[in-house]
């Protein structure tokens, strides 16, 4: 039997503050375009309980997941392995900070921000509980989008631009709750936006709910080397209305869905881990060769890219000892399985685990309860923003990959 109820909050900071995601925006943000929310499922599947949270942020702390985690299964006896809190990875949103990414400007906002975002979550949490899980029949849709985001360093490199929605209804038919998987950055609105938003992932959020009557999880796929680079025609809010509205319109023009058949959950734990001293002579050099093509760059995205590079390489450069502790999980539903972890899978890698999975339908989750970074393929290291960026050494995503493979093979 499967139960199912949902619950939503506004998480929009109630001050101006810095926004993460952009190395060359240095200015506050000044208003908001939309209110950053919180979206909490819980379901209920032959006496399991899991709880599922998106957040409309740019990434999940690893420190206050863990303590939401600890609290939600005090309060309603839930497993921390089936509780998942993951982040869209809007770059619209505030600047975060975790142990292992401070923040680059620190006035003292994390500390007034934390408190009214782990109160949302856990009121959100509260009152599906509080109002009662309801029997519920699960559906599933896919759609592969067209002609609005793909890979972004190659349109001829692998994509995954199949768009998966999942609603849980009663007996009536009235929505309950609501899943959306997307692998796509969420990054129409460029570096000189300074207003609050969702970005893509919030539009396509607020399309499901005024379809369904609820707000549907995000849940943000292999989106690494993901997003709309090759299709824009902006960096703004009428851009985020085209593109949004283009692929909303591809969404819900399928309305073929199909019966999703949960069954108890199964989950497996997987952690990867190292650490090591990066070459300081290499990441300076590669540091003066990438500012030097940034000053020299005639394109915005571009320069974006670089400057974004450089600030990476910068955050290496002050301590090079790096530690990586990257913890993903497998949870098999019936039909549904959900690979989560934290990192920033490059699409090839999330469609070859799906690939592998038995399950009817596979869904990766990224961004979830931590971030860990990049994830690119092993050739890519020394030619991409995203290997400057990631913590991981050359190859490891694809020793993650195939892991991952085998657990969702053997589950």
């Amino acid at each position: 039997m499967v139960k199912a109820a949902s619950a939503q909050r506004d998480i929009t900071p109630r001050e101006a503050c810095y926004m993460g995601g952009y190395g060359m925006r240095t200015q506050k943000s000044q208003g908001v375009l939309s209110p950053l929310m919180c979206s909490v499922l819980a379901l209920e599947v032959d006496g399991t309980a899991l709880v599922l949270c998106s957040l409309d942020l740019l990434m999940a702390p690893g420190e206050l997941v863990a303590d939401l985690k600890e609290e939600i299964g005090r309060k309603h006896g839930v497993d921390p392995l089936y509780t998942t809190i993951a982040a869209i990875h809007t770059h619209a949103a505030p600047e975060m900070r975790s142990a292992r990414l401070p923040a680059v400007t620190d006035d003292g906002f994390w500390e007034r921000y934390a408190p009214q975002l782990r109160e949302a979550v856990l009121s959100a949490v509260d009152e599906c509980f509080a109002k009662g899980l309801q029997t519920a029949a699960a559906f599933y849709s896919k759609t592969a989008v067209k002609g609005f985001y793909g890979n972004r360093n190659g349109m001829e490199k692998p994509e995954d631009k199949d768009v998966v929605m999942v609603k849980f209804t009663d007996s009536r038919g009235a929505v309950l709750g609501g899943m959306v998987n997307i692998a796509c950055h969420p990054t129409v609105l460029g570096a000189d936006n300074l207003r609050i938003s969702g970005d893509l992932l919030g539009y396509i959020a607020g399309a499901a709910a005024k379809q369904w009557g609820v707000l549907p999880v995000m849940m943000q796929g292999a989106a690494g080397d993901m997003s709309n680079r090759h299709y824009r025609q902006g960096h703004d809010a009428a851009e985020l209305e085209r593109t949004g509205g283009g692929i909303v319109a591809q969404l819900f023009q399928n309305q073929d869905f199909m019966p999703l058949a949960l069954a108890a959950p199964k989950a497996r734990r997987y952690v990867y881990q190292t650490e090591y001293d990066v070459d300081r002579d290499a990441l300076e050099a590669l540091r003066q060769k990438t500012l030097k093509e940034a000053e020299a760059a005639e394109g915005y995205d571009q320069r974006k890219i670089l400057m974004s590079g450089v600030i990476a390489l910068d955050m290496k450069l002050k301590d090079p000892h790096i530690t990586v502790d990257f913890q993903a999980a497998v949870l098999r539903l019936g039909d549904l399985e959900i690979i989560k972890h934290p990192g920033e899978m490059f699409a090839r890698f999330g469609m070859k685990i799906k690939a592998a999975s038995p399950a009817k339908l596979p869904l990766i989750w990224g961004y979830a309860d931590d971030y860990s970074g990049y994830m690119p393929n092993a050739e890519e290291y020394g030619v991409t923003y995203e290997s400057m960026m990631s913590p991981l050494p050359k190859g490891a995503a694809e020793e993650i990959t195939e892991n991952l493979c085998r657990l969702v093979a053997d589950l």
